[in-house]
Parts: structure tokens; sequence; C-alpha cells
């Protein structure tokens, strides 16, 4: 990498794994990779002139439309981690860009969070153009970093912001005051830890619960993400998840996510994941069980997409 392209990757993140941050698969759950990429996120604004105190005076900052998703390494308690951020692109008033995490032990990536994003003013969420200082910045960082690890599109088909059959509600609650930032809006970290969750459903309507998963010794893990932002979420919001399983392959399966609000009954968030099932004490991937080869064909969504 040449000192031109170091200069363009920026420090955004140091920290480790507390035994909290860990679920009952004895790795840290992905919200709080996401919390740890927030805050790299809020690093990087603050690179391109978007002060934390400039954002609160002029109630404007970026926003994500699109977030991909890998777990490339599992995290496990105590372990060491750090993160970098890059601009991979500026076109009109978009921002791509990337925030990476690592293992520090091993030098090795654990996390990537792909984004697009756009200027917001965050009380009401319109959007805005970007002010010139800022733009100024983010060309001058702006590169294709073919030196850093970029993720190929997602392989799977993506679910899509409509209703769909055969979708089932796997999470029901309101949004606190302590899940939102200065600007009464969700964090990041309260939208995947409701898809941790409802995960968990997905699980058991295909007939793999807990108790199973305990006999098998399996446990299981997220692979990937692909998150489109439709509207912002805010305090004391009331949302329903509503889920359902998109497609089983040999050792993993993917599911979609609709988050609606409410107030109003439209999909704020449509989420596409990959995952799989590993042996516990292996702590290696395994052939998904059978019970997914035995849902019918019908309930799968692909077929209506």
């Amino acid at each position: 990498m040449t000192n031109n392209n170091l200069a363009k990757v920026i420090p955004v993140y140091r920290g480790g794994v507390e035994a909290w941050e860990c679920d009952q698969m004895l790795h840290m759950n992905v919200q709080f990779y996401s919390a740890k990429a927030m805050a790299g996120f809020s690093h990087l604004q603050n690179r391109i002139g978007l002060s934390p105190a400039r954002i609160r005076t002029e109630k404007h900052g970026l926003r994500f439309k699109t977030l991909r998703i890998q777990y490339k390494s599992e995290m496990r308690m105590g372990a060491l981690m750090h993160g970098v951020a890059g601009i991979r692109s500026l076109e009109e008033d978009v921002v791509s860009g990337f925030i990476h995490l690592y293992d520090t032990a091993k030098d090795t990536i654990s996390g990537v969070f792909e984004f697009t994003a756009d200027y917001r003013q965050l009380e009401t969420g319109e959007p805005a153009p970007l002010p010139q200082d800022v733009k100024s910045a983010l060309a001058s960082l702006a590169d294709a970093h073919p030196d850093q690890y970029c993720p190929a599109p997602m392989k799977h088909i993506l679910l899509p912001a409509k209703p769909m059959d055969h979708m089932f509600e796997t999470n029901r609650s309101a949004v606190d005051v302590w899940e939102c930032d200065g600007f009464g809006q969700i964090e990041m970290r309260h939208i995947i830890g409701r898809f941790s969750d409802a995960a968990s459903h997905i699980m058991q309507s295909v007939g793999i619960t807990r108790e199973i998963q305990m006999q098998r010794n399996l446990g299981s893990a997220a692979l990937e993400y692909f998150a489109e932002f439709h509207q912002p979420i805010r305090k004391a919001a009331s949302l329903v998840v509503k889920s359902g399983l998109l497609d089983r392959m040999d050792k993993t399966f993917a599911f979609g996510h609709h988050m609606i609000n409410s107030d109003n009954g439209e999909i704020v968030n449509n989420t596409t994941i990959l995952g799989c099932y590993f042996d516990m004490t292996a702590r290696k991937a395994v052939k998904l069980p059978q019970e997914y080869h035995d849902v019918s064909e019908e309930r799968l969504l692909k077929h209506q997409i």
C-alpha cells in the first residue's frame, strides 16, 4: 500500500470484547459488532469535518442508506479489537465507505461494514446537500482502496421492502429513550439486536429449538447482512418485525426481516441475512439440519421475488 493510500485509511476504533457482549454461542453478539462499528463511524464523520459539536449545532449528519455486513471470524471474551475506515467514492451527495473491525492479536479482519450514506437533517430525516467543506474532505479521501478487503455483492437474492406471504411476527417492541442517539433516533446496535432475537424465532419455526441445539451441540451464527434503511426510527416508536425463510442450502440458510412502524404500517428497514450452524466444540460449520430441508418449498420467500 502506498503512503498516500495509508493516509486515507483512518483509525476509528480500539477496544475489546467484554463478557456481557457475548451470547449463548460464547462469542460476541452481532449487536456489539455494530456498536463498535458505529463508534468508528462517528470518528469517520469527525475526520471529514462533521465533528460532534458541529452535528449538535447544525443538526445534520450522515445517515445510512444501505449497509453490507460480513462476520469473518468470531470474537470471544477478552479479545482485543481495533478498527479502520475509509471512503471508497462520492457520487453526487451519496457517500460509499467502509469500517473494518480487526482481531488485534491476529491482525485479521473480523467484521466488515460497507455502507452508502447521505446527508440528512437529523430531527426531520430530510435529505440535504453536503456542505462544500465536507464534500471537499470526502473527495480528498475518496479512493477505491484496492489494498483493503472489499466484499463481492451478496450472492443470495435480497428480500424486497414489500409485504409477502409466509412472513410472521418475530419481535414486537417499542423504542426506549436509552436506545437512541442525541437526536432521538434508534442506534444501530438496537436494530441489529432485534434481528438477533428474531433469528431464534426463525429457527424455532422450522423445529430447531434451543433444547435441540444443546442436544446436538450446535451453535448458530450470522455470516452476512444486507440492510436497507427507508425512514428514521425514533424514540417511542412501536415496532413489529416480520420474518421469513428465504432459502436453504447445504451449510447455510437465508432469511429476511421487515421492520415495520406501527404508526403507519410502513416498512422502515428490510434486511437479508445468511446464517449457518457450527459445532460448539470444534467451532466449525456443519451441514444445515435436516429440519430446514423438510420445510415445504411453498414457504420459501424466494418464490415471491
